[in-house]
């Protein structure tokens, strides 16, 4: 867990690791690419996928809401800007980034090699669990228990990827248009289980008990962190700082506690 630093010292820190918290007018002589357009005009445009509580969703008032927009926030707040929250669906985060509709990412991009050909991580900042699921009823325990069976796949998502490569090769593997279509077909009887992720399964248990739906082990891990594009060092250097900061003044561990209910279970890690 890290260190919880006095957030009276963050001011003299952030000078001393260059990070433009209390001056963007003369940072923005010195920063480059993106994070000197960020400074320039004030403005930061920050993609956000909404469709993932408790990490992006919306409030009862209809306002974007969540731990990752909680994120977004209060890096805008730092880099004394205004925020642009830009709702993007899963499959077009990565090609926002790449066509400049946004400067950053906070939409739960997974660390993987598919990812890292594309984009530029800050330090890793959450994990996602790859899980599976099935009716309360079922017997499937584990991997092995799949054989034969018909499993639901999100497609275009890190989930689906990642089943294809650990599911027996005899586990009939059906591509759905989406995580809750996948949920859907277990729920309905028109297959055996379903790749999805911890934190969907996670609220479903909560949000819709009545629900025959149950988690039944956990297939991968991956940590999930802010993207930039390929070589925009400064924004980058800026994001590792910011996650150093805020992780040692404890505002994300606020943030977590809030969204998660608990503290972490990444923090970001600096080499």
């Amino acid at each position: 867990m890290p260190i919880a630093l006095p957030r009276r010292r963050l001011a003299p820190l952030a000078a001393a690791l260059a990070l433009p918290l209390a001056g963007p007018a003369h940072a923005a002589g010195e920063a480059t690419g993106t994070l000197g357009r960020i400074l320039r005009s004030g403005l930061v445009r920050i993609g956000v996928w909404l469709d993932a509580p408790p990490w992006g969703s919306y409030d009862q008032d209809g306002t974007p809401d969540g731990a990752e927009v909680a994120i977004a926030r209060l890096l805008a707040r730092d880099l004394s800007a205004r925020l642009r929250l830009q709702r993007l669906e899963v499959r077009d985060r990565i090609p926002a980034l790449q066509e400049d509709r946004v400067d950053i990412l906070a939409a739960l991009v997974p660390v993987v090699p598919a990812t890292l050909r594309h984009v530029a991580f800050a330090a890793p900042h959450g994990e996602l669990a790859v899980s599976v699921a099935t009716r309360r009823a079922s017997a499937v325990r584990s991997l092995a228990d799949l054989a034969r069976l018909r499993v639901a796949l999100p497609d275009n998502t890190f989930a689906a990827e990642e089943a294809r490569t650990l599911l027996p090769p005899d586990t009939t593997q059906l591509m759905m248009p989406d995580l809750i279509a996948c949920i859907d077909a277990v729920a309905q009887g028109r297959v055996d289980a379903a790749v999805s992720y911890g934190w969907l399964l996670r609220d479903l248990s909560l949000s819709r008990p009545d629900l025959d739906i149950e988690q039944r082990f956990t297939m991968s891990h991956a940590h999930h962190a802010l993207a930039v594009r390929l070589g925009d060092d400064d924004l980058l250097r800026f994001l590792n700082t910011f996650l150093y900061l805020r992780g040692a003044d404890g505002s994300l561990a606020d943030i977590h506690e809030r969204y998660l209910r608990g503290t972490p279970a990444v923090a970001p890690i600096f080499r």
